[in-house]
């Protein structure tokens, strides 16, 4: 079963996204990225690259989104990488010592 979310995102992030094509939808996307986040959740520390490739792989949808993915968006989701390490990065609060 499926529900609808309303999500408010960066403009930048938006930007990015209208520039992708729709052959991998943009839901299809945000659903595999937030299951991949709970999976980091769970194991209780981040997934590396070849853990979350054959998490993505134990089913054969996992298997269809991630050959889609890499089609179609391949070149572009480097640009989103980038803008998420920016993001997640400067949401970190640093430590200082009152005297």
């Amino acid at each position: 079963m499926k529900e609808r979310m309303t999500i408010t995102i960066d403009k930048d992030i938006y930007d990015l996204l209208q520039e992708l094509p729709r052959k991998v939808s943009l839901s299809e996307v945000i659903s595999w990225s937030l299951k991949a986040m709970f999976q980091d959740i769970k194991i209780g520390r981040e997934l590396s690259s070849e853990e979350l490739k054959e998490w993505v792989d134990r089913t054969p949808e996992g298997k269809d989104f991630r050959r889609r993915l890499k089609e179609q968006w391949g070149p572009t989701i480097a640009k989103l990488d980038e803008s998420i390490a920016k993001i997640t990065g400067s949401g970190k609060k640093k430590n200082k010592k009152h005297n």
